[in-house]
């Protein structure tokens, strides 16, 4: 199978992109905080290189709006556990808006308690862990971010699927135009790559990514029923971790019982998600220890890059390099993207921005 699709890529002006996504979403009812933390956070994902989990998501995001799956004006509620511990109930909101609420929660334990520890229960699909992990780091603490989401991974040794994608992200503040961030699905791929991109697209999947309905790997997205944990035996022990801190401690419900993104659009997907803010002026003075940071940083840059690199990259850094450089020509957008926006824009009687590339 080859890409069926000629139409070239556009560009698009990031902060056009964004103003579009918000009328989308306030076309829709959703309430106008809410419309700009999910434009947030989609498009923050396109900058940064993440299509799986930008703009293309809107589509199925307005059909979960729109037929009550999404509640588009929630009330999201915070209660104190202890000094260092809250939890945080989504009202079946989007999932940005409470995952901010509980980073922001995190960081206020932290003042206090020197970490702070959130979980978030009744919550839909949030898009990149690192969204809410950078935003910590911006604020000089080490952010944490995890959550659950359905059944798309089988078990090690499995061969249907049990467990979710269930991202892990944690950032650290260095005194570069970026944090150091590790933000990983526990599996080969997060199964947006394969929904989002690659069905779109019809482009050929690499055989290690996924399985088909017999558990047999395929290069063909259409085919594909599940992804497979990060090497092995270690992806499959840590999405199960981050089930239990996200499904299981939040009371929120392991992958299994969680529902779908794409499918029963009137039903909440009632995910957990778990946040963590470590204050690093609790334990040491931040600025001696961003030095430090730094000072290990160039240590790491020093090593002799091997044949076929051209210097050893920072977790995260390929990321940042993408966000300055979409935000001076334009975010990038895939012809099967356009094409969705396209067509929701007509939906809502939305102007669609123009390509910044002409």
């Amino acid at each position: 199978m080859v890409g069926g699709d000629t139409e070239p890529a556009i560009r698009i002006d990031d902060d056009e992109l964004s103003r579009f996504v918000e009328q989308i979403l306030r076309a829709g009812d959703v309430a106008d905080k809410h419309a700009e933390r999910v434009a947030e956070g989609l498009v923050r994902a396109d900058l940064r290189g993440i299509s799986s989990h930008g703009v293309a998501r809107l589509e199925v995001y307005m059909k979960k709006f729109e037929a009550g799956g999404f509640n588009p004006n929630p009330e999201i509620t915070t209660t104190p556990l202890s000094d260092a511990a809250a939890v945080v109930d989504a009202d079946d909101g989007p999932g940005q808006s409470a995952a901010r609420v509980g980073m922001d929660t995190a960081m206020e334990l932290a003042a206090d308690a020197g970490a702070g520890m959130v979980t978030v229960t009744n919550s839909n699909h949030f898009g990149t862990a690192a969204g809410y992990t950078e935003y910590a780091a911006e604020n000089e603490h080490i952010g944490i971010a995890m959550t659950n989401v359905g059944p798309d991974v089988i078990p090690f040794g499995g061969a249907a699927p049990f467990l979710g994608t269930n991202p892990i992200s944690i950032s650290v503040p260095t005194n570069r135009e970026f944090p150091i961030t590790l933000d990983m699905a526990t599996s080969v791929v997060a199964m947006g790559k394969i929904q989002e991109v690659a069905r779109r697209e019809d482009t050929d999947i690499p055989s290690e990514w996924a399985v088909d309905a017999d558990g047999e790997p395929t290069t063909d997205p259409h085919d594909a029923v599940a992804v497979r944990p990060l090497g092995g035996p270690k992806g499959y022990g840590l999405g199960i971790m981050v089930d239990v801190f996200c499904g299981l401690l939040s009371g929120a419900g392991p992958s299994p019982t969680v529902g779908p993104l794409y499918d029963e659009f009137d039903e909440p997907m009632r995910l957990g998600h778990f946040l963590g803010a470590i204050d690093i002026e609790t334990f040491r003075d931040v600025e001696e220890f961003k030095q430090d940071v730094d000072d290990y940083i160039n240590q790491l840059k020093a090593v002799e890059p091997r044949d076929g690199f051209d210097e050893v990259m920072l977790p995260g850094e390929i990321e940042a390099e993408k966000l300055r450089e979409q935000r001076e020509s334009g975010v990038e957008l895939q012809p099967g993207a356009v094409e969705s926006l396209r067509s929701l824009a007509e939906q809502y009687d939305v102007s669609f921005p123009d390509d910044s590339s002409n």
